[in-house]
């Protein structure tokens, strides 16, 4: 059921379904609910002698779809990511990193428990507010991803491994230069040209189409001018959205909310801070007694502190944000400056208020009305849950979508005919259905004269589509759309004679008419582009990419022309510039870093490919199937 509706509905019934579903968990065991089998003591796959077991392979799948939801939405399952090839990539990445690391222990690489205490706290993702390494934020990034404190530690102890080993044999490779300069010239050549567009419009004297004419034309675009296939349906929506406007909320309801959201509507107060972190009180007594006579804070946290300006800034913070002790300093300033010395287990902190933002809370009265409206949404919930289940047992028990919703009160929808797409006979958008791809997909897989099941629609509604007739795509005749019909076909003229005319332009060009000659006899105007590169960095004048391609094969002086937005472009190429890596160091250092990379890239696979033959691996899908089979 909805999401929604089982946070904040508090009946019996639901209550009661609680405890039903708790006592499922008990029985049958929370994996077997979810509908995946995890058997621990099997291995997925094996390298040499190591076994991959079936929860790591289970656990790194987990995780890799719940960093895809955000890009898939929220229902994004193991079984989609399964059908994507997910699981497959997830296993392939194990076994690799598994071969890489047997590899590297038979040539002795290990790894000292100090170096990967020294990787784990180097990352900033894992730093505190005062910049250092924040073993609290540590464990809770790690449980938000899932992760055991000893999992991670033998996780960045197996990629300093295979860092050490691969990184090894790369640490020699680099792109050679003259590969380097070859590529730099190719892609960073610059070419201009000058240009004109012969536009469709300025085709003239194009004699109206004869019946004839549009006859055929009709007939060899039929898909054109074919209409969609069309649904005649009968529908109920039950919606919170609509079941709210008619719930009433009374005064004591609303101050209970108001109550209930206060820190909602209280804004913290907030401060602009800078801290210098010093190591003992003699250096924080120096450093208060520079800023005591006017020194800039940073040039004091540089000379005494050691730290740079980018290492000082907070931002805004909150009390809560804070040490007690620190929150006590910075909080009790009455004006912008600079805080006393203070202690913590931190070392001595000395802090910069710039900016004071005061806080405050919203009155009732200027939040009624969004209180009315949510009161009332969330009251609309709760009854839509009832209904809905109410509204089941009816089409269960029977009764047909026009009873049902006649016991129930509830308005019946009728939509004479809809398109995939949402569009009526008329072409247009159908208004008063239920919203969203959703009804539009359930209303055309559901078969002729049947009813969908209730159906959820967004967090807070359902519905249910019966589909009374269908209309299959058919040829509209030419009757009814005859002047769309002479529309596309005058657009095909146009086109076809900008076309014509661009080609004995081009043709003119390249037997070396000049373009200023072709351009005046034509009418046309002449633009001149800005440096164009191959992949199009910089450049004007209409040009796309097909056109661009065309320009990168001329010699000066000749032309070439493309299709754009409602014409043909024509090109003459007028200067080359060819690009000499030794003035752009940084864009041979580009170029040559992603070749590296690139060869670097391809060296590890072959490693790897080569280590899974000589170690030999082994995937047992049995395993794996079992591990990713729903339940049904």
């Amino acid at each position: 059921m909805l999401s929604t509706i089982r946070n904040r509905t508090g009946s019996i019934v639901v209550k009661g379904l609680l405890v039903l579903l708790i006592i499922s968990f008990g029985a049958w065991g929370v994996n077997d609910m979810l509908g995946y089998n995890v058997s621990g003591g099997s291995a997925v796959a094996q390298v040499g002698s190591v076994e991959i077991p079936a929860q790591d392979l289970y656990d790194d799948v987990q995780r890799e779809v719940a960093r895809l939801r955000p890009l898939f939405g929220n229902r994004f399952t193991i079984e989609q990511a399964r059908q994507m090839g997910i699981v497959d990539a997830v296993l392939s990445r194990q076994i690799n990193s598994a071969v890489t690391r047997v590899a590297a222990a038979d040539l002795g690489v290990a790894i000292g428990d100090g170096l990967v205490r020294q990787s784990i706290m180097a990352q900033p993702s894992f730093n505190g507010l005062a910049g250092n390494f924040d073993a609290g934020r540590f464990r809770e990034l790690l449980q938000a991803n899932g992760l055991t404190e000893a999992a991670f530690v033998a996780n960045v102890r197996g990629d300093l491994e295979m860092g050490q080993f691969v990184g090894s044999l790369e640490s020699g490779i680099a792109a050679p230069k003259v590969m380097v300069d070859a590529i730099y010239q190719y892609r960073r050549e610059k070419r201009v040209v000058e240009t004109v567009l012969v536009t469709d419009e300025s085709v003239k004297g194009l004699a109206a189409p004869s019946d004839a004419e549009l006859t055929t034309f009709h007939k060899d675009n039929a898909k054109q001018f074919t209409a969609p296939e069309y649904r005649r349906l009968t529908f109920v929506s039950l919606n919170a959205d609509e079941l709210a406007k008619e719930i009433s909320v009374s005064e004591e309801q609303l101050l209970e909310s108001y109550d209930a959201r206060a820190g909602e509507f209280t804004t913290p107060e907030t401060r602009k801070v800078r801290q210098m972190l010093l190591p003992d009180q003699a250096k924080a007594t120096d450093a208060a007694k520079q800023l005591a006579e006017g020194r800039d804070f940073a040039l004091v946290a540089k000379e005494v502190a050691g730290q740079q300006s980018a290492g000082l800034e907070l931002g805004e913070v909150t009390r809560p944000d804070l040490l007690p002790e620190l929150a006590n300093a910075v909080f009790e300033l009455k004006k912008p400056g600079v805080t006393k010395a203070v202690k913590s287990s931190l070392g001595w902190h000395i802090f910069e208020v710039s900016v004071i933002t005061s806080g405050g809370s919203k009155k009732f009265e200027a939040v009624k009305e969004m209180l009315k409206r949510d009161v009332a949404r969330e009251k609309a919930v709760d009854s839509l849950f009832d209904l809905s289940n109410r509204f089941e047992d009816q089409l269960g028990g029977g009764a047909s979508l026009e009873e049902a919703a006649t016991v129930l009160n509830l308005k019946i929808g009728h939509i004479d005919s809809i398109d995939r797409n949402g569009n009526g006979a008329d072409e247009k958008s159908v208004t008063g259905r239920p919203q969203g791809n959703q009804f539009l997909e359930s209303a055309f897989a559901t078969e002729e004269g049947s009813e969908s099941a209730l159906t959820e629609n967004g967090e807070a509604g359902y519905y249910v589509v019966r589909v009374n007739g269908v209309t299959a795509p058919v040829l509209r005749p030419l009757a009814s759309i005859r002047q769309r019909v002479v529309t596309a076909l005058t657009a095909k003229r146009s086109a076809d004679g900008a076309k014509l005319a661009a080609e004995k332009i081009v043709t003119r060009l390249n037997a070396n008419v000049g373009l200023a000659t072709v351009a005046t006899e034509n009418t046309l105007s002449v633009e001149t582009s800005d440096p164009v590169t191959r992949d199009k960095r910089s450049g004007s004048a209409g040009l796309n990419q097909e056109l661009i391609g065309q320009i990168f094969d001329l010699q000066i002086g000749k032309a070439a022309m493309a299709r754009v937005d409602k014409g043909y472009r024509i090109a003459v190429l007028k200067l080359i510039t060819p690009a000499d890596p030794a003035t752009d160091k940084d864009g041979s250092k580009e170029i040559a870093s992603s070749l590296t990379e690139s060869m670097r890239g391809d060296l590890g696979a072959q490693l790897t490919g080569a280590l899974r033959q000589r170690l030999g691996v082994s995937v047992d899908r049995r395993v794996i199937d079992t591990l990713f089979t729903t339940n049904r």
